[in-house]
């Protein structure tokens, strides 16, 4: 995405949280389950799942290519496949990808392939209306035949009745991932219907993965789906994995929950809780905003598939960008909201640049969070003032990026004061602090009719005023929904 706010993106965002309320059961999280009928929209899919379709709009990889047998570098692609967030704000970690015009990854363009990452030229985060340059941050090129990487992967597929119209395609891909595995990973097979079937358990060797799905395949497929339950299990699969070694959970599914006893946080908190990510792969009518947030949330991608071909390219893309990428690694700007990252490359000594983009989310709203509690942030003064410190642009700024998102949010900002002073002189510096933080957010767009300065004075302490400590925190200003 570029910079500055993308509206349609806070559109979705929007339509997700009405559709994520009361309980979160609309969360459909790993592209789940099945329905015991199927509306038009579905069966629509279903009837052209196998039919030629458009290939998808994000480059697929196929293979690899070193960067001096590119002839044009003006036709190379350039994405940010994942993006890790588990570690903010002291690490993030960025997956990239350079494919060309067959969809091949390009390779010697990082350390310790090359000397140095020099080709890489730059990378930004926006926060907000805001522009961060990271001046520190290192490049590592990975490739299929770097043995440094072991994953523990756990194949998960939707064995309800209604993935029958696609089920021979889902084998095949099933066949296909499984024969991809390289010799240092460990991988699991397991299906899902009203529970979990581990139909393999952690295997390293290729030709055992083989022939022990082609015997067990046909086994329990049918029935309902019970995806949070089924997938919650999958995830428990990863308990006796060693902490350092990456974990992977793929699933391919139809649609909806409909038989589960847990629910979508308890599985998306037990998936953070191991670091596993995630990656689902849901066909035809299957909800891409809502998977897109579960995948990223869980540092994994989501893919969305309408026929056979493309199921069969997402398999192998998954796979084979676990091994060939470039991980850039930096330390983030601290900031309560959407960061925007854009990564600028160039591939050979010559004008082509290329520019990567992506985001990473974080923002104190989820999923599961209250609204109040992306505008529970306090800003606090010196004393006897009204103006705002340096430390308070920040709070001012992620203030900022949750108003644009919740468009129908106003705010009542609320000044108070410590107890030094009389009453009347305390409560016009109450308003006067109020007063300063509506201003700082109209200077940056927010229409005022959203904002309400009001000073509650000394009367409403934080805390005690028995300390010089206890009496700065007093003196802050709060935010409160008047409207939403």
């Amino acid at each position: 995405m570029g910079r500055g706010r993308p509206t349609g993106r806070a559109r979705r965002m929007k339509s997700l949280r009405r559709r994520i309320g009361y309980g979160l059961l609309a969360l459909l999280l790993l592209a789940v389950g099945c329905r015991s009928y199927r509306d038009p929209e579905a069966q629509l899919a279903l009837a052209q799942f196998d039919t030629s379709a458009a290939p998808s709009a994000a480059p697929l990889m196929r293979g690899t290519i070193p960067i001096d047998s590119v002839a044009d570098p003006r036709t190379l692609r350039f994405d940010i496949w994942k993006i890790e967030s588990d570690d903010y704000p002291l690490e993030i970690r960025l997956m990239a990808r350079v494919f060309d015009s067959s969809g091949n990854f390009v390779s010697h363009l990082a350390p310790p392939v090359v000397p140095t990452q020099d080709r890489w030229l730059k990378l930004t985060e926006t926060l907000g209306k805001r522009t961060v340059p990271i001046t520190s941050f290192t490049v590592r090129e990975f490739g299929e035949g770097d043995s440094t990487l072991g994953y523990r992967i756990v194949l998960a597929l939707d064995y309800s009745g209604s993935m029958r119209g696609v089920f021979d395609a889902m084998q095949e891909g099933a066949r296909t991932f499984l024969g991809m595995k390289y010799p240092a990973d460990e991988v699991a097979l397991a299906t899902f219907n009203t529970t979990l079937d581990l139909k393999i358990p952690f295997e390293r060797d290729r030709q055992q993965l083989l022939r022990i799905f082609e015997q067990v395949r046909q086994r329990n497929f049918g029935g309902y789906s019970s995806v949070y339950d089924g997938l919650t299990s999958a995830v428990m699969l990863f308990d006796t994995v060693p902490d350092q070694q990456p974990r992977v959970l793929v699933c391919f599914t139809d649609g909806d929950e409909n038989a589960s006893r847990e629910d979508a946080r308890t599985l998306f908190e037990r998936a953070q809780q191991r670091r596993v990510r995630i990656f689902p792969i849901g066909f035809g009518y299957v909800r891409d905003e809502l998977l897109e947030y579960i995948a990223a949330q869980t540092g994994g991608r989501f893919y969305r598939v309408t026929s056979r071909r493309e199921l069969l390219a997402a398999f192998e893309d998954i796979y084979r960008s676990l091994r060939s990428y470039y991980l850039v690694r930096y330390r983030p700007p601290v900031f309560a909201g959407l960061h925007q990252v854009e990564l600028w490359l160039q591939p050979r000594a010559s004008d082509t640049t290329l520019v990567a983009r992506g985001s990473y989310d974080k923002s104190d709203i989820n999923p599961w969070a209250q609204l109040n509690d992306a505008f529970n942030k306090l800003i606090t003064f010196d004393y006897n003032k009204a103006t705002l410190r340096p430390d308070a642009l920040p709070i001012i700024e992620e203030i900022v990026d949750q108003l644009e998102r919740y468009e129908r949010v106003w705010l009542e900002v609320r000044g108070h004061t410590d107890d030094i002073g009389g009453l009347e002189f305390n409560q016009r510096l109450s308003e006067e602090r109020a007063k300063a933080v509506v201003r700082a957010l109209v200077e940056r767009g927010i229409d005022s009719v959203r904002l309400r300065a009001r000073g509650m004075g000394m009367l409403y302490p934080l805390v005690p005023n028995t300390s010089d400590e206890n009496r700065a925190k007093n003196r802050r200003t709060e935010f409160v929904i008047i409207r939403r």
